[in-house]
């Protein structure tokens, strides 16, 4: 439930810091040398500390070949590229990022399919997303089953920090043509405490052609759950329309966002992840680190 609470002396929730991991995200520099190369050192990280290899020099159309899903070595790795500054990140994959992806995608397909409208909307896992000079693959993502680029992404992040999941979930709807209304990020905290964040346009006008740059991205939902000794523990706050803070324990994602259109029966409605649900969620994620 959700209820409003007094906020004395609490910032603007826009110029909030988002807190940064006290331990940065191992990283490796390389200069890009050729398939063979790259592919060696994917192989040779995949099962050591360092969770993101960073590339340098590389060409747009060196990149379009190492996308190739069959020239992947490695197909759950995470690929983000920048064709004008030719730099590639390469985000290691770990169980407990590949657990909560699969679980938090599984809790929003059986509400969107439960509604009779599996023929409207699509689901898909780390497509290659094109935004101007940036590519991505988001690691998981809902579209309208008549458009081309997603409008929900879903980012978990295991090695990043704090900070990383934020700035990626702003650039997902920031850039100047994306398509995408809503950034759903979650960390992972050390000890798999989660973390949970819904990102969402601001107010304006949204063209689905060319994109919406006037109307930046707001955290309007944020949710902790907290692996206790009585068990999960749910705690978070939400961003209401008349910018009023208000202590909630559930998140709320407009049926719009989804499918492209407004709910037009008593069948259809908003996809509502409430306290029991994510307790649901947290305990086998927890159970399985176990």
């Amino acid at each position: 439930m959700s209820e409003p609470h007094s906020t004395p002396g609490f910032p603007d929730i826009n110029r909030l810091r988002i807190a940064t991991a006290a331990t940065p995200t191992p990283v490796r520099t390389f200069k890009y040398e050729g398939l063979s190369k790259y592919t060696a050192l994917v192989y040779r990280y995949l099962h050591s500390d360092v969770k993101i290899l960073k590339f340098l020099r590389v060409s747009a159309d060196e990149f379009s070949i190492l996308s190739l899903e069959e020239s992947g070595p490695l197909k759950s790795a995470r690929l983000s590229y920048n064709s004008f500054t030719e730099i590639l990140h390469v985000r290691m994959p770990s169980n407990r990022h590949e657990s909560l992806n699969g679980l938090f995608r599984s809790l929003i397909d059986r509400q969107l399919f439960s509604m009779s409208i599996a023929n409207e909307v699509s689901c898909q896992s780390s497509p290659s997303v094109e935004i101007r000079n940036w590519t991505k693959e988001p690691d998981s993502c809902w579209l309208p089953e008549n458009k081309d680029d997603p409008f929900v992404v879903l980012e978990v992040g295991a090695s990043e920090t704090t900070t990383h999941l934020a700035t990626s979930a702003r650039r997902w709807i920031d850039t100047p043509g994306s398509t995408v209304l809503a950034c759903i990020s979650i960390k992972v905290r050390p000890d798999n405490d989660l973390v949970i964040d819904v990102w969402k346009r601001g107010k304006g006008t949204h063209d689905l052609t060319s994109g919406n740059v006037d109307a930046p991205a707001i955290r309007r939902q944020h949710i902790e759950i907290t692996n206790s000794t009585p068990g999960p523990q749910v705690h978070g706050w939400k961003l209401e329309e008349n910018w009023r803070v208000v202590s909630t324990d559930e998140i709320l994602l407009e049926f719009s966002s989804f499918v492209g259109r407004p709910a037009d029966n008593d069948g259809e409605h908003d996809i509502l992840l409430d306290r029991s649900l994510l307790i649901g969620l947290a305990t086998r994620f927890f159970d399985r680190q176990a």
